[in-house]
């Protein structure tokens, strides 16, 4: 990139946003006030960077992408604009209108907004802004398959960074998580983050990354006699392909220290789910393909897993009882809190303020997101705006299992797996718990979703 840079005037900004991915769930996964703006402060910064290229002429979008993503990026942008007009002080014949729920809350006077929290409400439209900015920023930057195959090794690099170190503290004893003692998730390994579960959904969009670059690896062959199958093998255990297995191996092993149960699930449904597609979209059955997510399975699950703690992960499995979970009887109060603002929503950011007023006496403890993140985006947003970000979140689906069936370049197609595999993660771990809530997981996700888009309008040829 560095020696390429006098033709591409954006390659700076490139490796900046590489840099701020990297970053992102490094200070307790911009899950805290000062880390989110600091965040949101990088990313705009980068935005500011391409659009001041592109005013002057040294940037530009391809146009079939943008046929392609100016929907789905319309659709985010819609969703910021929602929240700043939930922010925005209204009559107070209006806020009755709109939300009287929202109006019988109030206890000001004058004019009134539709959030309850309007302060935590400009910090979430902080956030949105920066994700939908991200989003703007992969599409814009990744524009050749070099980029595009370094934006995946980006995502292999922070998620083997991640299971490096949250493996070694739990296997040291040390116990540190971002240059503080851990405070929670002792004995479980948690790596910059501070929840597990968040840890472990973090792991798995970076797995699909590095599974969909071993996709794009796979030999297109047959070896001709043993002495060529001999060399290959040799060729394999001294190339990058090799190491990747490797780093994947590593996220593994932190994903199952872990303990997170719907983490692993999630992951190994999604895997599954992604490869039932890939072999559904090259509409012939591909004996490499199915050997490659067996061998995931086989030596992932019985033999790494094996050693690194998988029976403990087991056991905590058999004893779940979801009709005895804290998570689960907090779903019955969020659907009575989901029902009193099902339009317009309490305004993003303000769950943990209003949910104690559906809570029950038997259910215990201070509860700042709900276990559920389709729950918390109804409750907060109203189920219209939710309904959006579905819509925008399956497009990117649709998108990835098209390029898939159409694109016959190994990268794209590889790229566009790991998309699936996303998806398909985030649909099922969404279920009990609040990934997308936290700024490192839902940048992360935003980007891998940009993705999807991206893969259906590179060139077929090699682009650096």
């Amino acid at each position: 990139l560095q020696q390429r840079s006098q033709y591409n005037p954006d390659s700076l900004l490139y490796l900046s946003f590489l840099a701020i991915l990297v970053w992102a769930p490094l200070p307790f996964a911009s899950n805290r006030v000062w880390a989110g703006a600091l965040l949101a402060a990088l990313v705009g910064l980068v935005l500011a960077g391409w659009l001041l290229l592109y005013a002057v002429g040294k940037a530009s979008m391809d146009p079939s992408l943008w046929r392609r993503a100016r929907l789905p990026l319309a659709l985010l942008v819609l969703v910021q604009c929602w929240v700043a007009l939930q922010i925005q002080y209204l009559p107070r014949s209006w806020v009755e209108a709109l939300s009287p729920q929202a109006y019988a809350w109030h206890v000001g006077e004058g004019w009134l907004s539709l959030s309850l929290d309007r302060e935590y409400s400009k910090y979430y439209l902080l956030r949105g802004c920066a994700l939908t900015a991200g989003f703007f920023l992969t599409l814009v930057l990744v524009n050749t398959h070099r980029r595009l195959r370094i934006f995946l090794q980006v995502l292999v690099f922070s998620g083997t960074f991640q299971a490096a170190y949250g493996a070694m503290m739990v296997l040291s004893g040390l116990e540190l998580g971002f240059f503080v003692e851990k405070y929670a998730g002792q004995g479980v390994a948690t790596g910059t983050f501070v929840n597990r579960n968040h840890l472990a959904g973090y792991l798995v969009m970076c797995l699909a990354a590095g599974i969909g670059l071993l996709l794009s690896q796979l030999a297109t062959s047959q070896a001709i006699n043993w002495r060529d199958r001999v060399r290959r093998w040799l060729r394999l255990l001294l190339s990058p392909k090799f190491r990747l297995r490797i780093y994947l191996a590593i996220m593994v092993v932190a994903l199952v220290l872990t303990r997170s149960r719907m983490g692993n699930i999630a992951f190994f449904v999604s895997l599954a789910a992604a490869g039932a597609v890939a072999v559904f979209a090259g509409r012939r059955f591909s004996p490499r393909l199915m050997l490659f997510l067996s061998s995931l399975f086989l030596v992932d699950l019985l033999i790494l897993g094996r050693w690194f703690g998988l029976d403990k992960l087991l056991q905590r499995l058999e004893q779940t009882n979801p009709g005895g979970e804290p998570r689960t009887w907090s779903n019955a109060a969020v659907l009575d809190y989901v029902r009193e603002f099902f339009l317009t929503g309490s305004g993003g950011g303000s769950f943990y303020g209003v949910f104690p007023n559906f809570q029950s006496t038997a259910l215990e403890g201070f509860y700042l997101h709900a276990h559920n993140d389709y729950l918390e985006f109804a409750a907060e947003l109203g189920l219209p705006a939710t309904a959006v970000l579905m819509v925008f979140t399956c497009m990117a689906l649709h998108s990835s299992i098209a390029a898939q069936k159409q694109r016959r370049n190994p990268l794209c197609r590889g790229a566009a797996f790991a998309v699936t595999m996303t998806v398909c993660w985030a649909a099922l771990h969404s279920l009990v718990d609040f990934n997308l809530q936290i700024p490192a997981n839902a940048l992360t996700f935003v980007t891998l979703l940009a993705v999807a888009f991206v893969c259906r309008t590179l060139p077929s040829r090699y682009t650096a």
